[in-house]
């Protein structure tokens, strides 16, 4: 189970470095291993546009970390704005001097981070988002139904009436084994760490580990304490939430099996041991 959605590239400066466990910084090395904000824009300009027939301006951005889609988001149109949620200021810090500090002011002036609870209600005088996304399976660390679903309908109040809910999630059977996948990126290696799966409670331990070619490493990186939710349980919760559709989006595959990184709306698909999808919750009915 692979959690870099897509192939990254690299820049020739990026190529030429050396990495070493003292040298590197690992929120770099995560941005580079895992996200790809370009392809996150594209994908949510694609699917809203199909459905309401204009882009987005609006986006909240829960768990954002070091707020990367945020930046890049602001970047693509000057009537965009972004808002970006998240508990631990550190890595805020870290996003806000790496990605909004580069760009001008008045770039940068239409992001707004906060250091809060995505669980909590609206902040007075807050304005409606067209799109809230949850990335990399951040909202895993929701371990209860009554959390997600309070969760879920924080979403709902917080989205336009034509707004639209994006979070995507990993599943099949490889997802509940215990097994270290490698991906090698130029100057470190991507190590995907999933523990031991507990079926009585769904809960399940998984970490980010980075090694070098000089054999130092990074280990962990980053720890992640989690529920495994599926996506009929994740539907039904959106769908109480208040949702009025909730729609599946899986990837197309190659003729060797491999993933392309085209998403498309599906009501059935196949059984595949190892996926990554998305889910599109929308206030209003696109159909």
């Amino acid at each position: 189970m692979l959690v870099d959605r897509m192939p990254k590239k690299t820049s020739p400066k990026a190529a030429k470095r050396r990495f070493t466990a003292a040298t590197a910084d690992r929120h770099a090395l995560y941005e580079a291993a895992v996200q790809d904000t370009l392809a996150d824009c594209r994908f949510i300009d694609r699917v809203y546009k199909k459905a309401r027939g204009r882009l987005p301006e609006r986006l909240r951005e829960d768990f954002c970390g070091t707020a990367k889609l945020c930046a890049e988001w602001v970047q693509r149109g000057p009537q965009r704005q972004a808002i970006g949620l998240d508990l631990h200021r550190p890595t805020m810090r870290w996003g806000k001097a790496q990605h909004l500090q580069p760009l001008a002011a008045e770039v940068a002036g239409r992001v707004q981070l906060c250091c809060r609870n995505v669980v909590d209600g609206l902040e007075p005088g807050e304005a409606p988002v067209d799109v809230s996304v949850a990335y990399n399976f951040s909202y895993c660390i929701l371990k209860s139904r009554p959390e997600m679903l309070a969760y879920f309908r924080n979403v709902y109040a917080h989205t336009a009436a034509q707004g639209a809910f994006m979070l995507d999630i990993h599943g099949g059977n490889e997802s509940f084994d215990e097994l270290e996948e490698r991906v090698r990126h130029k100057g470190f290696t991507y190590v995907w760490d999933q523990g031991p799966y507990d079926p009585v409670t769904g809960f399940i331990k998984r970490a980010i580990h980075f090694t070098f070619p000089d054999g130092t490493q990074i280990r962990p990186a980053f720890t992640y304490d989690w529920r495994m939710w599926t996506l009929p349980e994740l539907q039904d919760l959106l769908r109480e939430a208040g949702f009025a559709q909730v729609d599946v989006y899986w990837e197309g595959a190659d003729d060797d099996g491999n993933g392309t990184g085209n998403f498309r709306k599906v009501r059935h698909a196949p059984h595949d041991p190892s996926f990554v999808s998305y889910l599109v919750a929308w206030r209003q009915p696109t159909r």
